[in-house]
């Protein structure tokens, strides 16, 4: 979807498809529900599944008042390089003594008394956001600092920080700070989704929205974490090319107007990073497919040769680079690989170990709540699979101090399902 067209690419399951748009203005209900009726009677099949990419729509709230406390031992000697500062969003910020360190121990009490006196001064409908150092490690000052904020103030929202995973706390900060400004864009996108499928495929069918990393989550998770969907195009885009040009493992290139990107592929999925590049040089923390523009060493750098796939009306992209793209196409890359995407939980936890059973133990609990999460949110037991399992190196330079990612994905299509319809947006 973009602010002025809804398309959409549909699959069954003995391997028809069908592709649709319509421009439109205003609310997103009645053309996405009019492109979903059309589908349906396309394909002679109900649809079982809808799958939507939201990151063309999804819009910053710049009336939205937003305070953001930081809890640390101490104030800065020099003002904090807000990563917000430079995006013209009205936000606040403000200090509270408190604080961890990367194993846990509080290096300093937080500051209850001071952080009622900030309190007062909050007006209601602010979105608040708590970041605390040392928190992915020890989460209690911020989990204290939002009951004391809860009782004093009548905010839009409270956000800990800690939710989002990173090692840098200002990353943290500057996540939570976005996805408090996408909120009411999301809430108001997933209400007229909801209500599109509702009128024109009914109550049964399962509606997700494409996440950063290619995956997809119920739609009810979009307006409380919009933040992982705000740059899904970019992995839709690479899946849709991987379904074009059968390639379920190595390198893809993608070419389309005005960029040129590669992506490595592992089991039908581009790999994935935990942190996500924003194209002003920003950061955010929320995992992302890992897909960068191409450059002549990645041409060069490797002996298996990448799989191009060329947008039409972006000859010219390649010529640079000296490559002739194995498929040519015109359609909706970003619609098809929402369709394609399965349901996906990513686990990232900061762990204390002192031998390789602890590892194998974290490892195992991280596993086990991924799968249950995926469970939770709709997924068979039996299409579980866990697609990454592995142990990182912290940059807190405590030896014992690790972290564990896991992700698993799931088909978004009910096993019994005879149909795999899909939604995706330009």
């Amino acid at each position: 979807m973009t602010a002025d067209e809804v398309s959409a690419a549909a699959l069954t399951a003995d391997g028809r498809t069908h592709f649709a748009s319509r421009r439109f203005r205003g609310a997103l209900t009645r053309p996405v529900a009019q492109v979903l009726t059309e589908v349906r009677r396309a394909l002679e099949e109900p649809v079982a599944v809808v799958v939507f990419d939201v990151s063309g729509v999804l819009r910053r709230d710049a009336g939205a008042r937003v305070v953001s406390i930081l809890i640390e031992p101490r104030r800065p000697i020099r003002p904090r390089r807000h990563l917000w500062a430079a995006e013209a969003l009205q936000v606040t910020a403000a200090h509270v003594r408190g604080g961890h360190n990367a194993l846990g121990q509080e290096l300093f009490p937080l500051d209850e008394d001071a952080l009622s006196a900030l309190a007062a001064g909050i007006p209601d409908g602010s979105h608040i956001v708590v970041s605390a150092a040392g928190s992915p490690g020890n989460g209690d000052h911020e989990r204290r600092a939002a009951e004391v904020l809860r009782c004093a103030v009548q905010p839009a929202s409270i956000t800990e920080s800690r939710s989002f995973y990173g090692d840098s706390l200002l990353v943290r900060e500057y996540t939570a700070v976005l996805n408090a400004v996408l909120a009411a864009s999301a809430e108001r996108i997933a209400s007229d989704l909801t209500d599109a499928v509702r009128r024109s495929a009914g109550e049964a069918v399962r509606a997700l929205v494409a996440t950063n990393e290619g995956g997809c989550t119920p739609l009810t998770r979009l307006p409380i974490t919009p933040v992982h969907s705000f740059r899904a195009d970019v992995a839709g885009e690479m899946l849709g090319a991987a379904v074009l040009g059968e390639r379920s493992d190595g390198r893809l290139i993608v070419a389309r107007p005005g960029a040129v990107r590669i992506a490595e592929f592992i089991d039908g999925l581009p790999s994935v990073v935990s942190r996500t590049t924003l194209p002003d040089g920003t950061s955010l923390a929320s995992s992302i497919a890992h897909v960068v523009p191409l450059t002549d060493l990645l041409v060069s750098g490797s002996g298996d040769p990448a799989l191009t796939v060329l947008v039409a009306g972006a000859e010219e992209e390649l010529t640079p680079f000296g490559l002739t793209p194995a498929v040519t196409t015109d359609r909706d890359l970003v619609a098809l690989g929402a369709a394609v995407a399965p349901m996906s939980y990513w686990h990232n936890r900061l762990v204390e170990v002192a031998s390789a059973s602890d590892i194998a133990r974290a490892l195992s609990d991280g596993e086990a709540i991924a799968r249950a999460n995926l469970v939770a949110a709709g997924a068979d037991p039996g299409d579980v699979r866990v697609r990454e399992s592995r142990v990182l190196a912290t940059t807190y330079g405590e030896a014992q101090m690790v972290r564990i990612r896991v992700g698993a994905v799931a088909a978004a299509v009910p096993s019994a399902s005879s149909v795999e319809p899909g939604r995706g947006a330009a």
